[in-house]
């Protein structure tokens, strides 16, 4: 039988501080818009803080749903399940808020945790409304242990490996909205920091080369070229990094969210107005012909070297632009 409680205390608190994971869910206020479920779990990062209060920190991930839905109308539900001993669920309902780790008041919220590389943020819900349910449903499963490797993976990239990670999976939602925009650009208003910038993300692909040549097309068509002996490095490699390729000479095909990840990992770049940015307006003319046309086929075309064959009609158009 289902119950409500007045306050996370007694048993309640005592189960959910003995669970392994748990699942947070929230959504945005449009009616069309992405319904966001997410697991969190990695231990030590959870607690509760008093009778009405819970909060996890929140690690650098692939993507920010929870924080822009929190940010643009707070609403969140917590759900713990129990895998083992006695069948459980209990939710806590109730309103979000988010401390990012710029904010003064974040180091003493983490206090309540453990070191985790990459963490971006505690997220502060001020729980409504507390209830359990049988869990009957729910089976039984048998806790192995902890994985590391996000923490491996954040670690390697440092503090400003993980910021630039961020710039480019987390600023906005899936439905556009803003998430997690806090990292500041200070670095990219200036040429010395986009060179920065530049050899830092060069350096987390293995066998990267900086290709002579490199463009995107839309239908066939390219808006822009960046011909042998140009100096737009940095485009390419945030290309690259989107793409997951080396640079070597290739064709490509770039889905609308590589392309949309891509402008939005760039688009810092702006603020740099010692140089033009002629990928960047290519990329977003590109994307606003997919949008005016409903569609069409995006790929990227690099060439390494001179020399090397041509591999596609389109590398031979590309070099035809030379």
């Amino acid at each position: 039988m289902a119950k409500v409680y007045k306050s996370v205390a007694g048993r309640v608190r005592e189960f959910i501080e003995a669970q392994h994971v748990f699942f947070v869910a929230t959504a945005p206020l449009a009616a069309d818009g992405h319904v966001n479920l997410s697991p969190r779990g990695v231990a030590g990062t959870f607690a509760v803080l008093d009778e009405h209060t819970f909060a996890w920190l929140d690690g650098t991930g692939s993507g920010s749903e929870t924080i822009a839905h929190l940010r643009e109308n707070g609403r969140i539900t917590v759900m713990f399940c129990a895998f083992d001993g006695p069948p459980n669920i209990v939710r806590l309902h109730g309103t979000g808020r988010v401390v990012t780790l710029y904010d003064e008041e974040y180091d003493g919220l983490a206090a309540h945790f453990t070191e985790l590389p990459g963490a971006r943020a505690i997220v502060v819900v001020d729980v409504e409304r507390v209830s359990d349910s049988c869990g009957y449903g729910v089976p039984l499963m048998t806790y192995a242990g902890e994985r590391d490797l996000m923490q491996r993976y954040f670690r390697r990239k440092g503090a400003e490996g993980s910021a630039d990670y961020r710039r480019r999976k987390n600023r906005t939602s899936l439905d556009g909205l803003r998430a997690f925009d806090d990292d500041p650009l200070d670095e990219w208003s200036t040429l010395a920091g986009l060179a920065a910038i530049r050899e830092r993300l060069a350096a987390q692909i293995d066998g990267w080369e900086y290709p002579v040549s490199y463009g995107l097309a839309v239908d066939g068509e390219f808006v822009h070229v960046n011909e042998p002996g140009g100096t737009h490095k940095l485009p390419a490699v945030v290309l690259a990094t989107v793409l997951k390729h080396d640079g070597g000479t290739a064709t490509l095909e770039v889905s609308r969210q590589q392309l949309d990840e891509a402008i939005t990992a760039l688009a810092p770049a702006a603020a740099c107005t010692e140089v033009d940015h002629p990928n960047l307006a290519a990329w977003r003319a590109i994307a606003a012909r997919l949008d005016a046309n409903g569609g069409g086929s995006v790929a990227a075309v690099f060439v390494r070297s001179t020399d090397d064959p041509v591999g596609s009609e389109l590398d031979a158009v590309l070099r035809s632009r030379w």
